[in-house]
């Protein structure tokens, strides 16, 4: 695996060096072909949009497993989703500066729910208020609060890139009174965090 990763890394690093043009860094020329692929535009690709990315920048890998344990080896939180910033990061060796999941690979529900934040943050005011009209559609018993299972369903149809896993954290971390559901209200006071003066 260890020498699968190293050719692919010296590969992709000659491939990104042809395709730099100016002011161009290899860097920007990765994110681009990442962005491309990324459609639901939330900074994560899927083993398959991995694929394509790779392969736009001029990769091919040969079988789907080494695919796979590529992706894997990248995947460092196992969303099954590969944060791109994360990713170059790790190829050009740079620290990890957001407090994201990444680096130490936890599943601390904080870590989670910041992370959650970021992701939500990136979308700009739609982030909010998508994430509160799919919690309206998901409340099925129009009782203004989750339970477990529409919360997951919600976070899951927002494409957040969160695994089954980190979800049930998650919703362990915001329902705060240990009572089984989550006011979307509160949550969503929650996860936008304290307002600054400037709002």
């Amino acid at each position: 695996m260890d020498r699968l990763k190293a050719s692919f890394e010296r590969e992709l690093k000659n491939k990104l060096a042809e395709k730099t043009k100016g002011a161009q860094s290899e860097e920007s020329v990765l994110m681009k072909s990442f962005k491309y692929f990324d459609l639901n535009d939330n900074g994560t690709v899927e083993p398959e949009e991995f694929a394509k990315a790779i392969e736009k920048i001029g990769i091919q890998i040969p079988t789907k497993q080494d695919l796979d344990a590529l992706f894997n080896v990248y995947d460092v939180d196992g969303s099954g989703a590969l944060d791109y910033k994360e990713f170059s990061s790790v190829l050009f060796g740079r620290p990890q500066t957001s407090g994201g999941v990444g680096a130490s690979g936890s599943k601390n529900p904080e870590v989670l729910a910041e992370v959650m934040r970021e992701k939500l943050a990136k979308r700009g005011a739609k982030g909010f208020i998508g994430l509160q009209r799919q919690f309206k559609i998901m409340d099925d018993d129009d009782s203004k609060s989750l339970n477990k299972y529409e919360f997951t369903k919600a976070v899951s149809d927002f494409m957040l890139g969160f695994n089954q896993q980190e979800s049930t954290a998650l919703f362990a971390y915001f329902d705060v009174d240990g009572s089984g559901t989550i006011s979307y209200d509160e949550f969503i006071r929650a996860i936008r965090g304290p307002m600054n003066p400037a709002r």
